[in-house]
């Protein structure tokens, strides 16, 4: 395929619908800056449409008015009466919260960052989409409505596309509620807040007054439209590329104001961002495996540099239909409740916090739905399940026929119909040399990390495996990052695969499937979203659609066994092995806690928990009881306490401010045993893990 134009996929496409630049919905936005001035670019007129209320306003005045508000001057009140601080000292300290917080966008240095950008996207990508059409949407809506931007969050790269996305369609910027890693980069910490960043506190605690200030300087931007403001409902970024749970702080802010009949409707935009290679795939699963993530700074990004040298491919960025509040919300919620209080003190009601979360839950399943999924995310999920090597030539046939099992499910596949499969298929193993290779064999390996030969003590030799080990994790996950990007759409699937596959009977009733699927869904709740009370329906929808394409196979209202249980229910089954295992392996663990005096088993912290599991689990696979590296991923092991936490098979207890755990060795027994009928578990040697002389170390350079 090397030689194709930059745009592998659509060359050979009918020339009546797609051209160089276009495909499908899709333009390609870096087609035109390949060929014209960057400069000419970055410093043309722009007719940016906004808000037919808005009151121009400076960030000064932004900030002025957030210090003169009633919610904040409230605030300061409360706190002088809390804390008998003079009112001259509390106000001083809102003016500092304001002033660390608050964006300062201007039009000179978006040009100057524009400029930059261009020439690193232009290094690191082969084409950027956008769906013209749902652009063309933002821009008639942002004339009308107050406007919120929920990208999803995988890369460091999100913020900077979306900000050149709204750049390059005449668009007003966005404004982007950041962490406040970014602030602390010299250079480029100003550099964002004067490209529309404004910096905010992972987590605020009881801090009244940071609250106010943080609740009425998003609020007032909303209220006045100043810009649209775009924020990520998971929180924080994806290291896994799973979608996170939904968070509702931010949320509730935003939508504080139509509740409380300050404007008329929001309307809120849901973007989903789809890389072929991720920047920081490499980092993500050294994170995973316990390696702390380096800090944000300007010499850390300067020394990554070296990634202009490689080829990211494509990316697809995709605005999903606008959700218009006062819709959603119609006959949900009564906002007369809020008349007769000042704005600025009645908390939400139930109905309106119950909407929220409701909201939240749906912006991430519509994330998920508008997914682009690249062949090397099939790729991936076939080499998961075929970790000894495969050839090309059965690469091919079984990523085609993954991709139309994926078509039936309803993924969007960006997948060229008039290009082979082996075609696309090489261009997609080319793209990734540091997680695969092809042999001379033509056979397709993941690229294994060997131990090197110590000589001396045993110790440094099992120290020495055990960072092979570690190592060869890593590769392991970075291949599971990209199977992930395409997880959500086999996971109801294949829970109802995984449930038909233990029955041991010739029927299984569907009462009995939906118990198993109920069982299934507690269980994988932390590292996957289920909507709150949406379970029937779900297990309905998905039952129907595997009978509709004839993977299971329903009679007399029981599922015949024998006729389900084929290669769609086995690969589906296999894809989520990892997670079953690794979840049976954290449970027995527990149960082999040492008892304490009071014959109750030994609490202790959710960290040195994750840790054991982690040394266990490296012991095993160095001594092939296991062999899915996944299981020492921190992430999955964090999940299932909290999983079990949420199933009655661990408790909590506190001490000092300290947070410990221990098994229901009742329960969790239940657990671990009906765990061991959903997927192959290996014997176990009774062990006991004592971190003062086992331990796992990884010197990695990243």
């Amino acid at each position: 395929m090397s030689e194709q134009s930059r745009n592998a996929w659509i060359t050979k496409d009918d020339p009546k619908l797609v051209s160089s630049k276009h495909k499908d919905n899709f333009e390609d936005i870096l087609e035109d800056r390949r060929h014209n001035s960057d400069l000419r670019y970055c410093s043309r007129t722009r007719d940016v449409p906004s808000f037919r209320l808005n009151k121009k306003r400076t960030p000064q005045q932004v900030k002025e008015h957030v210090l003169k508000s009633d919610r904040v001057q409230y605030a300061v009140e409360q706190v002088c009466v809390e804390t008998q601080l003079p009112r001259t000292e509390v106000l001083t300290q809102a003016a500092s919260i304001v002033d660390e917080m608050a964006h300062n966008l201007r039009l000179g240095a978006v040009r100057g960052f524009a400029y930059f950008l261009m020439k690193v996207l232009k290094q690191l990508y082969q084409r950027i989409y956008v769906n013209e059409e749902g652009v063309e949407k933002v821009r008639s809506l942002i004339q009308d409505y107050p406007v919120l931007i929920m990208p999803t969050h995988r890369s460091y790269m999100d913020f900077l596309l979306m900000s050149y996305v709204f750049y390059h369609y005449d668009l007003p910027l966005p404004v982007i509620a950041a962490a406040m890693d970014f602030m602390g980069m010299k250079f480029f910490g100003w550099l964002l807040r004067n490209c529309g960043a404004f910096y905010i506190r992972r987590s605020f605690g009881e801090d009244s007054l940071y609250w106010a200030v943080f609740t009425e300087y998003v609020q007032t931007q909303i209220c006045n439209g100043d810009t649209p403001i775009e924020f990520y409902v998971e929180g924080t970024r994806s290291r896994t590329s799973k979608s996170y749970t939904p968070k509702f702080g931010m949320l509730s802010a935003a939508l504080e104001p139509y509740f409380k009949s300050q404007v008329s409707d929001i309307m809120v935009i849901p973007v989903s961002i789809s890389y072929d290679r991720v920047l920081e795939e490499s980092l993500y699963a050294y994170e995973l495996l316990g390696v702390p993530k380096p800090k944000e700074s300007t010499s850390g990004l300067l020394k990554a540099r070296k990634i202009l040298e490689e080829d990211f491919g494509n990316i697809h960025i995709t605005f999903g239909e606008p959700v218009s509040i006062r819709k959603f919300s119609d006959g949900k919620v009564d906002r007369s409740m809020h008349s007769l209080a000042p704005r600025y003190i009645v908390s939400l009601t139930q109905e309106e916090q119950s909407l929220i979360r409701t909201l939240g839950y749906h912006m991430v399943l519509v994330h998920q739905h508008n997914m682009v999924i690249s062949p090397w995310s099939m790729v991936a999920a076939v080499l998961m399940q075929s970790q000894q090597g495969v050839t090309v030539r059965s690469l091919v046939h079984e990523v085609d026929w993954v991709k139309r099992l994926a078509s039936n499910l309803g993924a969007y596949i960006d997948w060229p119909v008039n290009e082979s499969a082996e075609a696309i298929i090489r261009h997609s193993l080319a793209l990734h040399p540091n997680i695969v290779s092809v042999g001379s064999d033509d056979v397709v390996t993941l690229l294994q990390v060997s131990p090197p030969v110590a000589h001396g003590r045993s110790a440094q030799q099992q120290q020495i495996q055990q960072f092979a080990v570690m190592q060869n994790a890593a590769q392991h996950i970075m291949l599971s990052l990209y199977r992930n990007q395409a997880i959500h759409v086999f996971l109801r699937p294949a829970m109802v695969s995984l449930a038909i596959n233990s029955c041991k009977e010739e029927e299984l009733s569907l009462d009995l499937l939906y118990q198993k699927y109920v069982f299934l869904e507690n269980v994988l709740c932390r590292d996957f979203v289920f909507i709150p009370g949406n379970t029937r329906k779900d297990f309905e929808h998905t039952l129907a659609t595997l009978a509709h394409i004839g993977v299971v196979v329903v009679e007399a209202g029981a599922v015949v066994v024998k006729k389900s249980t084929n290669k769609t229910t086995a690969f589906l089954s296999h894809m989520f092995e990892p997670f079953l295992l690794g979840y049976w392996l954290m449970c027995q663990f527990l149960l082999s806690s040492r008892m304490q005096v009071a014959a109750k088993p030994l609490a202790r912290t959710q960290k040195t928990l994750t840790r054991e599991m982690q040394v266990l689990a490296a012991r095993l696979i160095q001594e092939e009881t296991i062999r899915h590296f996944e299981i020492l991923s921190l992430d999955m092991a964090n999940n299932c306490l909290h999983a079990l936490f949420h199933m009655g098979g661990i408790s909590k207890e506190k001490r000092d401010g300290v947070t410990y755990m221990y098994p229901n060795v009742a329960k969790l027994s239940t657990i671990t045993e009906q765990l061991g009928t959903y997927t192959a578990v290996p014997p176990l040697p009774a062990v006991s893990i004592n971190l003062n002389t086992k331990t796992v170390t990884v010197n990695a350079k990243l």
